[in-house]
Formats: C-alpha cells, sequence, structure tokens
C-alpha cells in the first residue's frame, strides 16, 4: 500500500507527523532499533489575514496504540492533568486505533506507512498546557537513586490501562516516581475476556534511599489496589 504522507499539503507546515514518519521509515532502513522519536515545534494553521502559530509536540514511536497511550497519559500526569479519550480520525493513523484529547490526536500508526506495530501522537502545547492542574513544581529525582520493578497483572480485557495507571500512583502515593506500560499479552496464560498488563515502575524517596522493604510494602499496596478494585491478579 502507497504512504499517504506525500498527500499532505505543506507538511512541515500544517502537522509535524509526516515529517516524523519519514525519519522513523530512514531510521528503520538503516537498521535501527527502539526507534522513537519526537519534535517540539510551531504549525501554522491558515485562517485570517496571517496563518495561526501553535507551539506543538510531537512523536512516532515503535508499539501500538496502548504504548503511545501510556506516553501522552505520563505527559498528562506531569501537568497534573486528566486526558479525556474520545475516538479520532487522522490521515496517517487506523480508523479503529486512534483517539482524540482536548489538546490533540493519537493513536497506533497506519500499516500503509511503516512496516510493524508504531505509535504517534501530536498535541497543541497550549491546549495542553491549558489543561494543567496546578502548579508543577520541582521535585529531586537525582540525590537518592531510584529502585526499579517489573510488576504484571491479569485484568478483565475492558478495564482501561490508565484506570490502572491512576490507581497505582495512587496506592503508592508520592514515593512512585515513574510507572510505564510495557506489555499487554492476551492468550492462553491469561484466559479468554482477559489480559495481562506489565508496568515498569520506579520507586524514590526525597530525603533516603528506599530499600528492599519499602519496594516490597509499595508493590504489595500496588498489586492489593489493583486486585479490590479491578480484581487483578498478579503474575509471576
Amino acid at each position: 500500500m502507497q504512504s499517504l504522507v506525500s498527500q499532505f499539503a505543506n507538511p512541515a507546515e500544517q502537522s509535524l507527523l509526516p515529517s516524523l514518519v519519514e525519519a522513523a521509515r530512514r531510521n528503520l532502513d538503516a537498521g535501527a532499533k527502539r526507534i522513537a522519536l519526537f519534535e517540539i515545534a510551531r504549525i501554522y494553521l491558515a485562517g485570517g489575514d496571517l496563518p495561526e502559530e501553535r507551539p506543538t509536540v510531537a512523536a512516532v514511536t515503535e508499539g501500538g496504540f496502548l504504548h503511545v497511550k501510556g506516553v501522552v497519559e505520563t505527559l498528562y500526569a506531569a501537568l497534573k492533568a486528566e486526558p479525556e479519550f474520545a475516538r479520532g480520525r487522522h490521515l496517517l493513523l487506523h480508523p479503529g486505533k486512534s483517539a482524540t484529547t482536548g489538546a490533540g490526536i493519537l493513536g497506533e500508526l497506519h500499516p500503509r506507512e511503516l512496516d510493524g506495530e508504531w505509535g504517534a501522537f501530536e498535541l497543541d502545547l497550549g491546549l495542553l498546557f491549558d489543561a494543567a492542574g496546578g502548579p508543577v513544581t520541582y521535585r529531586d529525582f537525582i540525590t537518592y537513586p531510584a529502585v526499579r520493578q517489573d510488576i504484571a497483572v491479569a485484568v478483565a480485557e475492558d478495564v482501561p490501562v490508565g484506570d490502572l495507571v491512576a490507581a497505582a500512583r495512587e496506592a503508592a502515593g508520592d514515593e512512585l516516581r515513574e510507572i510505564r506500560v510495557f506489555d499487554v499479552y492476551r492468550g492462553d496464560q491469561v484466559g479468554p475476556g482477559r489480559k495481562s498488563v506489565a508496568f515498569s515502575v520506579a520507586y524514590q524517596a526525597p530525603d533516603r534511599t528506599l530499600d528492599d522493604e519499602d519496594a516490597a510494602r509499595l508493590r504489595n499496596a500496588i498489586v492489593d489496589t489493583l486486585a479490590a478494585r479491578f480484581g487483578g491478579e498478579l503474575r509471576a
């Protein structure tokens, strides 16, 4: 199938995604692995006597819809905001695997664009910042090292991954500094109508180095909460 990137009129001016898709294609052709590209720039939208300039962030990364959705949720969480997802459409995205937020579009790249499974998003930074829930303050991430773990839980298919992430953050509190979804599995090992969601988490305290007991306490808090709210079952 033929790529639709070339069908954008002045793509560099109206959208950042076409040039990022082309850059990802060049990297892929060169044999690069684990490609993840982003760009922050202004786009220019027609209207009135002069085009409207909009500061925008966009990205293309290996991984499908759930992966890129997790990235967008992390951006919103950093601004103390909650994204509201609705069905969306974009020329470069799979029509059944794309969504909008108040700030833009995200989804799985249409398979005609690149071989493999890819995700992409493009967000208006002005609208994204307008959604911020309050002042974003600096926290020390450097003085004391983080403790990292992987957690995998099996839940019903209809449980939104974003709800799992939000519940995990609430359960572990401020000592959970990072949580990222890196795998969603469906198959015989979890049974019909269920999926396994795997998270990479990082615990960190501003005043001390966390030990194994701290990590176990935080892990148990997350697992117990996911079990109580969503029927989540911890997978080995």
